[in-house]
């Protein structure tokens, strides 16, 4: 399945690794799916098709031979801090890994919605929002290409940092007072930086 390989990906790639994940991770050797034995040849298009929707299922324990990550940083933190793997509540044993594209030579690096359009791979519902920014890698991500690793708590004393942040911008229109120009002017100023804050819709 070279062909459909990503050859233009994001300089940065992010990870949410959390105890129960498949995928494994170490300090000495990065990450490793769970099956690092499966293979793709140039004509098993549907084997690859089926893989890549069963290792999108929620649910699934067939060993999957790829590893998801994030294009977007808020995204992966939206996902993480909601710990849907969780089911008795959020305890923060998770970590967010940034990874370097530059970093991942050798490795087969997938793009979700190529895939999603060239092979018409079906992504369950569950994980649509997905598609549009989502990565996979085949087998393994190597412990160099790891840049940064941040605790689930850290991630999320910070997004509450950043939100206040956006609320205390919000408050200081108030001193606008009655002048409707002068208030959606700082209203415009504040609202790009506002919506880099604020938890979006994942």
């Amino acid at each position: 399945m070279d062909q459909y390989i990503c050859s233009n990906p994001p300089s940065e790639l992010y990870r949410i690794q959390y105890s129960q994940s498949h995928t494994t991770f170490s300090t000495e050797t990065g990450f490793k799916a769970k099956d690092t034995t499966t293979t793709f040849g140039f004509t098993d298009e549907t084997k690859f098709t089926q893989a890549i929707e069963k290792h999108f299922t929620w649910g699934n324990r067939d060993a999957s031979p790829f590893i998801s990550l994030f294009s977007n940083r808020e995204h992966a933190e939206n996902w993480g801090c909601k710990e849907p793997w969780n089911h008795r509540g959020g305890k923060g044993d998770w970590a967010l890994c940034t990874i370097s594209t530059d970093k991942l030579e050798g490795m087969k690096l997938f793009k979700l919605s190529d895939l999603v359009e060239k092979l018409q791979v079906e992504i369950p519902e569950r994980a649509s929002q997905h598609i549009h920014g989502a990565y996979i890698c085949l087998y393994g991500i190597p412990a160099s290409a790891i840049i940064d690793k941040t605790s689930g708590t850290d991630v999320a004393s910070d997004r509450d940092s950043r939100r206040e942040s956006a609320i205390d911008m919000w408050d200081y229109l108030g001193e606008c007072g009655d002048n409707d120009s002068h208030r959606e002017m700082m209203q415009e100023n504040y609202n790009t930086i506002i919506e880099k804050n604020i938890e979006g819709g994942w």
